[in-house]
């Protein structure tokens, strides 16, 4: 008798782990798949922004004529027709983005033929792309502008420096001047502006604290000394 209740002891218990086990490692499964679906909607919400923009410029025209400010959050994150009153300026930014996704939905700004386009693009590209590789999308959207709207005067204007201390060690100021080297040769080499804004921002190579929170983004007073940079182009 003591054997048999051996026996079914040993049983019981062989089962009751066999089934810790196993529930165990469905919960791990589960638990997995459950984060690769929020990393991957995080990922789908990172990139609304951009399509939703796009949608809404695909429902709103630019009217012939206009000055054109294209880029990413830097360009996006102001009111152009405020800076610039009784100006006809819009706004092209859209957060994140890309000197791929410029390329992407030119179409739409080079078919309104603008009259000028302030353009400020890269800086996403270079936390994981190399200068190189930045400046050849850079080149074509130039191509591509000169080739589709022959009489749109076209500004390219520099990267800016970032604050290192607020924004870390993501992107060097090292890399953002050798794209600007880049960026003032395609200027000449094409025949349209260069502004240099990172002379006129940089202090010690760094962008200021006064005009950064993030260190990358600007506040109030550093589009006041973008304005201040370029107005005497806007016409």
């Amino acid at each position: 008798m003591n054997r048999k209740l051996r026996r079914i002891l040993f049983i019981s218990i062989g089962f009751n782990l066999l089934f810790i086990i196993v529930t165990g490692f469905t919960f791990v499964k589960l638990d997995k798949v459950d984060a690769g679906v929020k990393k991957t909607n995080a990922v789908n919400r990172a990139g609304f922004h951009y399509y939703e923009r796009t949608s809404l410029f695909d429902e709103l025209s630019i009217p012939p004529n206009f000055i054109v400010f294209l880029g990413d959050s830097l360009t996006f994150r102001t009111e152009w027709a405020e800076l610039f009153p009784g100006k006809n300026v819009i706004n092209r930014g859209i957060g994140g983005d890309t000197t791929e996704g410029v390329l992407d939905r030119l179409d739409s700004v080079i078919a309104a033929q603008p009259k000028q386009i302030f353009l400020l693009i890269g800086v996403n590209d270079l936390r994981s792309h190399s200068v190189s590789a930045t400046l050849e999308n850079y080149s074509l959207i130039i191509d591509r502008i000169q080739s589709g709207s022959p009489k749109t005067e076209i500004f390219i204007q520099s990267l800016l420096p970032v604050n290192n201390k607020k924004y870390g060690k993501i992107l060097t100021n090292y890399k953002i001047k050798k794209m600007n080297e880049g960026l003032r040769y395609l200027a000449e080499n094409t025949g349209v502006h260069y502004i240099d804004l990172y002379s006129i921002f940089a202090e010690n190579d760094q962008l200021p604290e006064k005009y950064t929170l993030d260190g990358i983004h600007l506040t109030g007073k550093g589009y006041i000394l973008w304005r201040e940079s370029i107005k005497e182009y806007i016409e």
